[in-house]
């Protein structure tokens, strides 16, 4: 069969790819990021089935990478450079030149300190999506520098530092830089620390996405229950909105997670490894017995959640994403700037029973948090209670009493 016809082997195509990486001296930063995307795609294959990669695939996974939530126009044309030279591989012909309008300022100097402190980060178990984060901004940061008439870092100084902070403002580069330079002092490679000239800002922790118990309830009537594939859909949702489980946990749940005798669901997390024990709820337990006594595929797999269709394989948590955004739709619900994926009706979970009063450390352990500060996310969506930690404004005195009553003018 030829390869138009059925497609290369992901590992072979890796083997050549890398090949290539080294053969055209890419830095170890970029060799990263290619590594993440690989790492990203071979995780899309293998949830839809799929052993042979082509160009076709490629498109499709560009489709699903950007499907679920809105990216960066420079994170989507990095995607683009990916999987263009990937299939410059497939197709045999090496990594092609390819030219823009804007030549991109090459690096002078600096490009040594960056391998060093990329592979700093590794060893001190950073992933290589953030890696690629870290060194994309302190390469930024570098050729300002460069534009500066800097090209070594015995040459820094506060005034370089103040004007690249000023130049290239943003949390986010300002917090990577900051720890680039600590990482340069801590390692003699800078004679000073000047890593307290970076501002800080303190960032603000997103509030979770939710929805009204109204809403929850409206898109599980949207599941028709009456078809085997409603019956498995259905037990899902309530193990999301009333577990809340995750949805990496929902897929790897297997027969012997389950004891219907005693009513529980038990499991070890995937995202902490810690084991859970959570009540079977009596809907739960009603559901999941006509899932599986009726409407469950014949299969040896122990896994308790299976595709619908040949070959009966377990769920993959993009499937359960899927699952979410079809009965949100189907319920006619508007999202409105919120998540629709299983992680909402997981938070909106925690949120309503801390609106009901559930003490916090009851929420932790049902959500399974090792962080004690976890649950604060959605104790600040519980805006009736906190109405009553309010405390009241003091009397006016001074100059604020006697403008308010009229006494005196600024």
């Amino acid at each position: 069969m030829s390869i138009a016809n059925k497609g290369r082997i992901l590992s072979d195509l890796r083997r050549d790819f890398f090949k290539a990486v080294s053969e055209n001296e890419y830095s170890n930063s970029t060799r990263y990021y290619f590594e993440i995307r690989f790492n990203s795609l071979q995780k899309y294959m293998e949830e839809n089935s799929i052993k042979y990669y082509s160009p076709e695939i490629g498109k499709d996974f560009f489709q699903d990478f950007f499907s679920v939530r809105s990216r960066k126009e420079s994170t989507k044309n990095a995607l683009r450079v990916f999987i263009s030279k990937l299939n410059d591989i497939y197709f045999g012909t090496g990594f092609a030149a390819r030219h823009s309008s804007c030549e991109k300022p090459q690096l002078i100097g600096f490009q040594d300190e960056l391998d060093d402190y990329a592979s700093f980060c590794l060893e001190n178990g950073n992933k290589y999506s953030t890696i690629s984060f870290k060194i994309s901004n302190c390469t930024t940061f570098c050729l300002y520098l460069n534009q500066m008439g800097c090209y070594s870092f015995d040459e820094l100084n506060d005034s370089l530092i103040i004007q690249s902070c000023l130049a290239n403002s943003g949390n986010n580069f300002w917090r990577c830089v900051r720890q680039f330079l600590m990482y340069l002092y801590s390692n003699g490679i800078c004679k000073k620390d000047y890593s307290y000239l970076v501002p800080k800002i303190t960032k603000n922790e997103p509030l979770p996405s939710v929805y009204s118990d109204s809403e929850i309830l409206q898109i599980e009537q949207a599941i028709d229950v009456s078809t085997d594939i409603g019956k498995r859909d259905k037990c899902i949702m309530l193990l999301e909105s009333r577990l809340t489980m995750r949805s990496g946990d929902i897929v790897k749940l297997t027969f012997n997670d389950l004891d219907f005798n005693n009513s529980r669901i038990s499991y070890i997390q995937e995202k902490t490894g810690n084991p859970i024990s959570l009540p079977m709820l009596p809907e739960i337990s009603i559901a999941l017995k006509e899932y599986i006594e009726s409407s469950r595929p014949k299969s040896d797999d122990i896994h308790v959640f299976l595709r619908s269709k040949a070959p009966y394989l377990p769920l993959t948590t993009a499937a359960l994403r899927q699952i979410s955004i079809k009965y949100i739709k189907k319920a006619n619900i508007d999202p409105a700037g919120r998540r629709f994926g299983p992680h909402s009706r997981r938070a909106s979970a925690a949120t309503s029973m801390v609106n009901s009063g559930v003490s916090y450390g009851s929420v932790k352990r049902i959500l399974g948090h090792l962080d004690p500060n976890a649950v604060k996310h959605y104790a600040a969506l519980d805006r009736e209670h906190l109405r009553n930690c309010a405390l009241p404004a003091p009397p006016p005195k001074g100059l604020l009493k006697d403008l308010l009553e009229g006494k005196s003018s600024l």
